[in-house]
């Protein structure tokens, strides 16, 4: 039987609930407060590429993103619904603030696999109450069986902020990460890391996110990929693939923001994703990637069961 590949797809659903100062969705990937997708093309897109996945004829595990919080998309979650309930598709995890999980997850009860339901939860401080955000999550995973994540950003000033919330994941059974806060507007072509990561100006930021749970060989991986990932081993290509918000397919989400040549559109009849046979082959971007889960440096941090495309720590 063939592989599993996994798939991160960026879907261009745009409306957003909350106002972060440090939003990654920016210039023509930006979020919305207002509307939801910016033309119907971009509602056209999202229903074929989500078709095209669900009837892959392998099995396919599926990190559904978008630009904005798909909570707040009746659409998106009426497609990422029936994406649950393909047999080939071992899981679907989406990436939301949680703020709108009591509310949107009984409704989707009755149309969706919610065991097949994979959270990526950030917590936003300032945006969102941590009590509430917090029950939301533990709601998911407790009254629907949802794998769930709380995950924060470590930034220059909020470590003390990310120390509660992970208590109130601890004490609530919830799985709890700590990622280095990015800024979306540095340069990617840059040598020093610290532009992209502020909190990296802190002599002890690595020696901080450890101690705040937060997994330090995968961010020194992380740091060293930001650096410059020309010509380091990665597996991207090979049972992974990135598909943006046009329906191009790419080897990853780097090829695609530096644009390298695409492996295809997803829209063309007929296609197939083109990859290679060999596990690793050298990156052949310029500049720094944020794709540190498929740097060969990262791969003894990664285990292979986990429905998820960032959890570290099963």
């Amino acid at each position: 039987m063939r592989a599993p590949v996994r798939i991160w797809y960026v879907a261009g659903q745009r409306l957003c609930n909350l106002s972060c100062a440090r939003c990654v969705s920016i210039g023509e990937w930006a979020m919305s407060n207002r509307y939801d997708w910016k033309n119907p093309e971009d509602r056209d897109v999202y229903e074929q590429v989500v078709t095209w996945i669900g009837t892959r004829p392998y099995p396919v595990k599926v990190r559904l993103g978008t630009l904005g919080e798909p909570f707040a998309s009746t659409f998106f979650l009426e497609k990422a619904a029936w994406l649950t309930r393909q047999s080939g598709v071992e899981y679907v995890e989406l990436l939301s603030n949680a703020i709108l999980l009591p509310r949107r997850l009984p409704k989707l009860e009755a149309d969706a696999n919610l065991g097949k339901l994979s959270l990526w939860l950030t917590w936003h401080d300032g945006q969102v109450d941590l009590e509430r955000f917090i029950k939301a999550a533990a709601f998911a995973q407790e009254r629907y069986g949802c794998f769930v994540v709380v995950n924060t950003l470590l930034f220059e000033t909020n470590a003390d902020a990310v120390a509660c919330a992970r208590d109130a994941a601890v004490a609530a059974g919830l799985r709890f990460n700590v990622d280095l806060g990015y800024d979306p507007t540095a340069s990617t072509t840059l040598q020093d890391p610290s532009a992209a990561v502020p909190v990296l100006q802190s002599s002890d930021a690595l020696d901080t996110l450890a101690a705040l749970g937060g997994n330090r060989a995968l961010a020194e991986a992380a740091l060293i990929g930001l650096t410059s990932c020309r010509g380091m081993l990665c597996r991207a290509g090979h049972d992974t693939a990135f598909i943006d918000i046009h329906g191009q397919a790419y080897r990853c989400s780097n090829y695609s923001s530096q644009e390298q040549p695409p492996l295809g559109s997803v829209l063309d009849p007929g296609f197939d994703l083109p990859l290679r046979p060999e596990p690793w082959a050298p990156c052949a971007a310029r500049g720094g990637c944020g794709n540190k889960e498929d740097l060969q440096i990262a791969a003894p941090l990664r285990p292979s069961t986990v429905p998820s495309l960032g959890w570290t720590d099963a």
